[in-house]
């Protein structure tokens, strides 16, 4: 280990002469050399971490698992630092790179915007010099993206001014930009807006609450921001005992291809004298109440309720296993969207329209519709 970090310290001298030329060197090579190139810069910081701390040894693992080419574990790694340090200008700086090699161009944007923040906050070399090479990453980002700084109106997290504060998770549906979720996420609420998972915050408005099932119907205010994948409910789904429901552990959600929970249905209709809602055994964490529920297919069959919601909502639930959860069904969600009155410009997506979205799948959530999980956040 020593051997090692004395090699990269001996090859400081030459990093720091690439640095200066960096702007050219972009225009001449490709963006795999430029990112292998990155992390060789960033690989100075590793070496200097004498006195290491759990976000150090973190980050060191984070950046010998990236010149291995294990990119996820990479990023797991350097994530679990940020969790520990999370003003590291450096970490968010690492992270961009792998997510921009990865093909994460949003999350990329994401974490060399907080990198360039952090950096501006520090007055040292290293930290000028790097401040720099973030600043030509994001042009080279938002250039491949065909983006602009604007489009990322967001802080690393809200200021104390701003009096907002996370209430729920909820789900974009559809390419109209309506979202469902619990209306315990907006109780009392006079002001709603959505925060996606590369940080971008959006206003919302409550479009209508329905009291019996504690449902919410939101809007996105901005229909620019709509997913270009939206997500799409099951045709005619079934709902037999034993077969398979998916949940997204929203707290995951900047991970590269976050896993789904797995349950099974234990009950078709688990509240007397109604069609609209079935249990699992899936315990959901707290906070989740509001999130899809997908089958094999990938389509939404379902808005997750956790157990204390529900017991809320329907008192006699009292007696069920902790490691429980209800939905409201995608049946009842779908006809009480279509039953709201529509924009005149906003257009009609036809059932046949609706079925040819793919589904998620599964197994491996891509990119393009972890756009569609989102995080609440209300003002008083």
């Amino acid at each position: 280990m020593q051997l090692y970090k004395s090699n990269l310290l001996e090859t400081n001298d030459y990093l720091t002469s690439l640095e200066a030329d960096f702007h050219s060197t972009m225009m001449k090579f490709d963006s795999k050399i430029l990112l292998i190139l990155l992390v060789l810069f960033l690989g100075n910081f590793s070496a200097k971490i004498c006195k290491a701390g759990p976000a150090d040894d973190l980050y060191e693992q984070g950046f010998h698992l990236s010149i291995e080419g294990k990119t996820q574990g990479a990023v797991q790694a350097y994530l679990h630092a940020l969790k520990a340090k999370p003003d590291s200008a450096e970490i968010h700086h690492a992270l961009g790179v792998l997510f921009f090699e990865s093909g994460s161009g949003i999350q990329a944007i994401d974490h060399f915007r907080k990198a360039e923040l952090f950096y501006k906050k520090r007055n040292d070399e290293q930290a000028n010099r790097n401040l720099a090479i973030v600043k030509q990453n994001l042009v080279k980002a938002y250039r491949k993206l065909g983006l602009t700084p604007q489009d990322f109106g967001f802080r690393p997290s809200p200021s104390a001014e701003d009096k907002w504060k996370p209430s729920g998770v909820g789900f974009l549906i559809g390419k109209q930009g309506n979202l469902f979720t619990s209306s315990y996420s907006i109780k009392d609420a006079k002001k709603i807006r959505v925060r996606f998972s590369n940080g971008q915050t959006v206003p919302a408005e409550l479009i209508r609450n329905f009291i019996i099932y504690k449902i919410s119907i939101l809007k996105l205010i901005d229909p620019a921001k709509n997913p270009l994948h939206p997500l799409s409910f099951a045709d005619n789904p079934l709902f037999k005992k034993g077969d398979s429901v998916y949940a997204m552990d929203f707290s995951n959600l900047a991970a590269l291809n976050p896993p789904l929970s797995q349950g099974r249905i234990l009950i078709e209709n688990a509240v007397e004298n109604s069609d609209k809602v079935f249990q699992l055994d899936l315990e959901l964490k707290e906070g989740q109440s509001g999130g899809p529920l997908f089958n094999r297919d990938g389509k939404v069959v379902g808005m997750a309720l956790t157990k204390d919601v529900a017991q809320k909502s329907f008192s006699y639930l009292k007696g069920t296993s902790k490691e429980t959860s209800f939905a409201i069904k995608s049946s009842y969600l779908k006809k009480i969207l279509s039953d709201l009155p529509r924009d005149r410009n906003q257009g009609k997506s036809s059932p046949k329209d609706a079925s040819l979205n793919p589904g998620i799948d599964v197994n491996n959530v891509s990119k393009e519709f972890i756009h569609n999980f989102i995080s609440l956040e209300i003002s008083d």
